[in-house]
């Protein structure tokens, strides 16, 4: 670990002109005192911090170098990069809203304001459940013992903590009622938590909640666990443009026009893994939810990333036509699975 140590950021910023990267002025004879440049840079890296700015730098280091790039465009490239999340994150938490709405009026019509704390009522009580775990889980007795258990001990933690005027309300009026009506709890819930009701859901509540998203329900949970994906990148100030997902949800019927995609070695058609897919899927779901949402903020990000070296085959798209087109395509929908 002694090899380690803590630079100072005039030594960060060194660094990075040492691996090649470029600046506007010379570290040669450089007056650290009054280059308006080198201070302003200074005030860049004691900011953003310098593996944050080496994060959106690392689509241009090849062996060992930085080639072709200034540290003024992996600045922008942040920058760029927060606007996009701020315009993704503000579609998503539209997605969401809907999603706990929907989940409350479905479980509540279904079972009454408190039949969601019988978990056998409306949870897959046998069989296999693909969703659970990264390899699925058996279900069984102890299973949902155990995912009730949890469950309870959450809700009640986050209605103690909340600061909703309703939750304070129903507490008072409710001495003996330790737990909330399902249309109150659900809006306390994080969408990684709604997202885990859905899969533990029967396959009959998956499909009555996936049509109302005008999807399957396998599509509805793989798409839902990408958008808590990229939320989280935004919620912790991620990298965001260099996305890469590691497993693909399907891409919507519809969108495969404006992916870049190539022919593997077996002849089956691959599709991009990058931030394109994330935004089809998130165009797709407002397509049920809003069709008159504006995409503006979202669509004019997008296009401030694409420069000279960032094209948008960079993100996944096949060219910038196929942003528009994307867009445009919001209603396209393939009947759900009854």
């Amino acid at each position: 670990m002694s090899e380690y140590k803590q630079l100072e950021y005039p030594k960060q910023l060194e660094l990075f002109y040492k691996r090649g990267m470029q600046f506007n002025y010379s570290f040669d004879n450089l007056d650290k005192n009054y280059n308006v440049s080198y201070l302003k840079n200074l005030r860049t890296i004691s900011t953003l911090g310098y593996y944050r700015l080496k994060d959106y730098a690392y689509p241009y280091f090849k062996n060992g170098k930085y080639r072709d790039i200034f540290f003024s465009d992996v600045v922008a490239r942040y920058y760029r990069d927060k606007r996009l999340r701020n315009a993704v994150e503000h579609a998503i938490e539209d997605i969401e809203t809907t999603l706990n709405t929907r989940i409350a009026f479905l479980l509540g019509k279904k079972y009454g304001p408190f039949g969601y704390l019988d978990f056998r009522e409306w949870c897959q009580t046998s069989g296999y459940n693909k969703y659970l775990g990264k390899k699925g889980t058996k279900i069984d007795k102890y299973v949902i013992a155990k995912e009730q258990n949890n469950f309870l001990k959450m809700i009640q933690s986050k209605a103690r903590r909340s600061a909703s005027k309703d939750v304070k309300k129903f507490d008072s009026e409710n001495k003996e009622q330790v737990y909330l009506p399902i249309w109150l709890i659900m809006n306390e819930l994080t969408l990684g938590d709604s997202i885990h009701i859905v899969k533990l859901m029967t396959e009959k509540n998956k499909r009555l909640l996936a049509k109302q998203f005008n999807c399957k329900a396998v599509e509805l949970i793989k798409w839902l666990d990408c958008i808590n994906l990229v939320r989280n990148v935004c919620c912790h100030n991620g990298n965001l443009i260099d996305i890469r997902f590691k497993t693909k949800p399907k891409i919507p019927t519809g969108f495969e026009n404006f992916l870049v995609s190539y022919k593997s070695n077996g002849g089956e058609l691959v599709y991009t893994n990058r931030l394109s897919i994330a935004i089809c899927i998130i165009v797709k779901l407002m397509g049920s939810i809003n069709i008159k949402y504006r995409f503006g903020n979202l669509i004019n990000s997008i296009n401030h990333l694409i420069d000279t070296t960032n094209t948008p085959q960079a993100y996944g798209f096949k060219n910038r036509k196929s942003i528009y087109d994307c867009f445009s395509a919001m209603t396209i929908s393939e009947k759900p699975q009854s």
